[in-house]
């Protein structure tokens, strides 16, 4: 799709509706920014559900965040690999502010995780993505208490599934052959009609770099064709006067997203080569965690689609902000979510109720990998297409035997 095709379309599904406080009426809003109506937690749940402990496990290798009611009812979410270096901050600072309370009240729950005790003073990444672990475990265990998907408390659902395509996260290693034949194998075995490449050489781009990528992109479209979707991220390779170069090259092999030229912090860099490309969609936020940057990156043209990760931004219900934020701009969303375990699920979520979801949504496949016997169900795309659970809670059931394991940390 053309960029401005794109744009018209966007402005013109828009709908700039005014929405309730996220925190619900009775509560001062302390933004103007635009919030996602939430329906009211106390009426889809009618008793209290007293948060009675939180706890970070490890097993099979993985870190999960546990919070169990006082009924004895567990809401599970994966943490992603931040989380091994994040630890004593999640235990420090946010637990305290989720343990004794109603999970109902959970937007301000995870307003009060960052406003009391100056907890805004360690604002970031690595702060919003111990508030947003807790809040995604705190929704699979509200879908459990009401034997509901997460979405179905969300808001009204608009899709049942979603289109993906495949990422390739090779920058040099493997010659362009062996990634182009791995990409062209990995649609074949799961239908997918997109990929996405990495060109530059995160946050640099050696000359090295440069002749890869320019060999690289024609190569992909020769070899996929021209019926594949092609993305491109960049992960802030490249100065503004690069970006535009390389952005010209990309459009001119038919790639559809253009994904953070520059760094994440140069906005007007990234405004610069956004403005110098004219059929390229320009995508970002990945690294990005606050919402008034977010609304200044869709005001000002930043960004022509936004990318907030579930996690890193603070969880689910952020991450529909972000989405009406964009939408107030006539702007999209694509949440970053690079996962193939259960830490796609909360995203799941998001996508089943989110109107301005754009494009084929990532998805990582790898060949001839082994499906893991502890959570089901296994996670899959079939004909190109991720199916979304209606199963209750976050949609990932855990083998109980993982938690007489388990290591408690910290």
């Amino acid at each position: 799709m053309q960029r401005r095709q794109f744009l018209q379309n966007t402005l013109m599904g828009s709908s700039l509706l005014a929405h309730k406080d996220l925190f619900g009426q009775n509560q001062r809003s302390t933004s103007d920014l635009p919030n996602w109506q939430l329906p009211d937690l106390h009426k889809a749940i009618s008793d209290p559900v007293l948060i009675r402990s939180v706890e970070l496990l490890k097993t099979q290798g993985q870190l999960m965040l546990v919070v169990t009611a006082q009924d004895g009812t567990r809401g599970i979410t994966q943490c992603n690999e931040r989380m091994q270096n994040l630890s004593s901050l999640l235990k420090g600072l946010i637990i305290e502010h989720f343990t004794g309370k109603d999970a109902r009240d959970l937007p301000m729950l995870v307003d009060n995780a960052y406003r009391l005790n100056s907890n805004y003073k360690y604002a970031g990444m690595p702060l919003w993505n111990c508030i947003g672990s807790v809040e995604i475990a705190v929704w699979d265990l509200l879908g459990k208490q009401v034997k509901k998907p997460v979405y179905q408390l969300l808001g009204q659902t608009v899709r049942t599934n979603y289109d993906v395509y495949i990422s390739d996260f090779d920058r040099g290693t493997d010659t362009a052959d062996v990634v182009v034949d791995r990409l062209a194998q990995k649609l074949a075995a799961t239908g997918a009609k997109g990929v996405k490449i990495k060109v530059g050489g995160r946050m640099q781009n050696t000359p090295e770099d440069e002749r890869r990528t320019r060999a690289f992109v024609p190569l992909v479209r020769k070899k996929l064709g021209d019926s594949i979707t092609i993305y491109a991220d960049a992960n802030g390779s490249y100065t503004p006067e690069e970006g535009i170069r390389i952005g010209h090259m990309l459009e001119d092999n038919g790639v559809a997203i253009f994904e953070e030229p520059c760094n994440f912090e140069d906005e007007d860099g990234i405004r610069r080569v956004n403005k110098a490309i004219t059929k390229l969609v320009m995508a970002g936020g990945e690294q990005d965690t606050s919402l008034y940057r977010f609304e200044r990156l869709a005001r000002t043209d930043v960004y022509d689609l936004l990318q907030a990760d579930v996690y890193y931004n603070g969880g689910i219900l952020r991450g529909l902000q972000v989405a009406e934020i964009a939408r107030s701009f006539g702007k999209n969303i694509a949440p970053h979510t690079p996962k193939s375990d259960p830490l796609i699920a909360p995203f799941w979520h998001l996508a089943a109720v989110c109107p301005n979801l754009y494009g084929l949504q990532e998805f990582v496949y790898e060949l001839n990998g082994k499906v893991p016997s502890w959570y089901e169900p296994a996670i899959r795309v079939q004909n190109g297409v991720m199916q979304i659970p209606s199963t209750p809670g976050l949609g990932i059931n855990y083998d109980d035997q993982i938690w007489k394991s388990a290591e408690r940390v910290g």
